[in-house]
C-alpha cells in the first residue's frame, strides 16, 4: 500500500512539472514595488519579467501589481524589453486584473530599442475578461537608430480583445535619433 502512495505521489508531481512547463500563472497575486533591472556595457540587453507566462501560456484569475518598476539598457547596442502581465506563444490572458503605475523602460545607446508591453498576450494572443490599467507608463528609446514600442491592453498574431477594460492615463512613448521611430498601442488587436 505505501509503495502505491509514493507511486501516486511521483506520478502527480510528474503531470504538475508538465502543467507548469506549459506557463501558466493561475489563481494568484503577484506584487512587484520598486524594482529594478539595468544591463550596462558595450551590447548591453536588459529583460525585465513581471508576471509573465510563456509557451502556450495562460494566465487566469490573477491578479498582477506594479508600481515603479524601471528597466534600462545603456551602451552601444542597447535593447530594452518590459514585460508586466504578458504572455506568449498561442497564449490567453483571461479573468485578470493587471495594474501598472509609474513603470518606465529605457534603452539609451547607438542601436537602441525599447519595447514594453503591458497586459499583451502574443502569438495568436488573447486578452479575454480582463482589467488592464497603466498611469504613467513611460517607454523610451534614445540614440542613432532608436525605436520605441509601447503596447498596453490588446494582442498581436490573429489576436483577440474581448470584454476587456483598458485604462491607460499619462502613458508617454518617445524615440529620439536620426533614424528614431515611436509606435505606441492602446487596446489594440493585431
Amino acid at each position: 500500500m505505501k509503495s502505491f502512495t509514493k507511486v501516486a505521489l511521483v506520478a502527480a508531481l510528474g503531470l504538475s512539472a508538465v502543467g507548469a512547463m506549459a506557463g501558466e500563472v493561475v489563481d494568484s497575486g503577484i506584487f512587484a514595488n520598486g524594482v529594478v533591472n539595468s544591463s550596462i556595457g558595450l551590447n548591453s540587453k536588459a529583460l525585465q519579467n513581471i508576471g509573465v507566462a510563456e509557451n502556450t501560456a495562460k494566465i487566469k484569475n490573477t491578479a498582477v501589481i506594479v508600481n515603479g518598476a524601471a528597466n534600462t539598457a545603456v551602451g552601444v547596442s542597447a535593447t530594452a524589453r518590459q514585460n508586466i502581465g504578458h504572455a506568449t506563444g498561442n497564449s490567453e490572458i483571461s479573468r485578470t486584473a493587471i495594474v501598472a503605475q509609474g513603470v518606465s523602460n529605457t534603452s539609451g545607446g547607438l542601436f537602441s530599442t525599447a519595447e514594453q508591453d503591458i497586459g499583451f498576450a502574443r502569438g495568436n494572443g488573447k486578452v479575454l475578461d480582463s482589467f488592464i490599467s497603466a498611469v504613467g507608463a513611460v517607454n523610451t528609446a534614445g540614440g542613432l537608430k532608436a525605436t520605441a514600442l509601447q503596447q498596453i491592453g490588446g494582442a498581436t498574431g490573429n489576436g483577440v480583445l474581448r470584454n476587456a477594460d483598458v485604462v491607460s492615463n499619462g502613458a508617454i512613448n518617445s524615440a529620439g535619433g536620426i533614424f528614431s521611430s515611436a509606435e505606441q498601442r492602446i487596446g489594440v488587436a493585431r
